[in-house]
C-alpha cells in the first residue's frame, strides 16, 4: 500500500476570492487553466492553516493559491476543486524544508508569523514576513457537518510538473454569504498578485476544525 503522509490541525480556513484571469495565468505554468466564474475573472485562495501534528511536529502554514481545472480520469472521484500553490510560507523551518523536499513546493525561505484570533462565530489570521504585515483575513462559520474532501494540488519546479491527492477530513463550514474579508498588504511576498485587482471580500468561505489532511504520494506529470 503505498506510503501516506498525514497532518492534523486545529483549524484550516480558506476564503476564494476574485481577481483578473490575466493575473492568475501570469502566475499559472502553461500546462494549467484557471477555473473561471465568470469570464475574464480567475479565483484566488488564501488558506491558513494551524497544524498540531506532522512529521516535523506542530507549526503554522499560509499557501496563496490559485483555483485550477482538477485532471479527472474515467472511474475516479472527481475531486472537489484543484488548486495551484504559487507561495506557501510556515511558522519553522523544518516545516518549510520537509515541504519544499516532499511536495516541490515554493515557499517563502524566511519564518512567517501566522497569528489566528477565535471568536465564537469566526476566526482570523494575520501573517507577517520579515516583521512587516503580509494579510489580514477573516472567515465567518456557517452549518458545521463532518465531511471527507477530495483535493488536487499542482505543483511545478525545475525539475517537473507534480500532482497531489489529498483529502481533507473534519468538521467543515461552508458558505458563500460574503461575510468575511482580506486585506492584502504591500510586501514582496505579495508581489505575483495585482493588490488593487484582488477583491476584498470572500464569494465562498471555507473553516474546518479538529482535522487531518492526509497526502497521497506525489506523482510526476508528463510535460506538456
Amino acid at each position: 500500500m503505498p506510503e501516506l503522509t498525514r497532518y492534523r490541525f486545529r483549524d484550516a480556513m480558506s476564503g476564494f476570492f476574485e481577481f483578473p484571469t490575466e493575473n492568475a495565468r501570469r502566475i499559472l505554468p502553461p500546462s494549467l487553466e484557471p477555473v473561471e466564474p465568470h469570464h475574464g475573472t480567475s479565483v484566488f485562495s488564501m488558506t491558513a492553516f494551524e497544524f498540531t501534528e506532522s512529521m516535523v511536529g506542530p507549526y503554522g502554514e499560509v499557501v496563496m493559491s490559485v483555483i485550477v481545472a482538477p485532471l479527472v480520469k474515467p472511474g475516479q472521484p472527481f475531486p472537489k476543486s484543484g488548486f495551484y500553490p504559487y507561495l506557501v510560507g510556515t511558522t519553522t523551518r523544518a516545516a518549510r524544508e520537509h515541504a519544499i523536499e516532499r511536495w516541490h513546493l515554493p515557499h517563502w525561505m524566511e519564518d512567517v508569523d501566522i497569528a489566528f484570533e477565535r471568536q465564537e462565530d469566526r476566526i482570523a489570521v494575520r501573517v507577517k514576513a520579515d516583521g512587516a504585515p503580509v494579510a489580514d483575513m477573516t472567515i465567518y462559520e456557517y452549518a458545521w457537518s463532518p465531511v471527507s474532501h477530495l483535493y488536487q494540488s499542482f505543483m511545478k519546479d525545475g525539475d517537473g510538473n507534480y500532482l497531489a491527492q489529498l483529502t481533507m477530513e473534519g468538521q467543515h463550514s461552508e458558505h458563500e454569504e460574503e461575510k468575511g474579508s482580506l486585506r492584502l498588504h504591500e510586501h514582496a511576498f505579495n508581489k505575483m498578485l495585482s493588490i488593487a485587482d484582488v477583491y476584498d471580500t470572500p464569494f465562498r468561505e471555507q473553516w474546518m476544525k479538529d482535522g487531518l489532511q492526509t497526502f497521497q504520494p506525489l506523482v510526476q506529470l508528463e510535460a506538456a
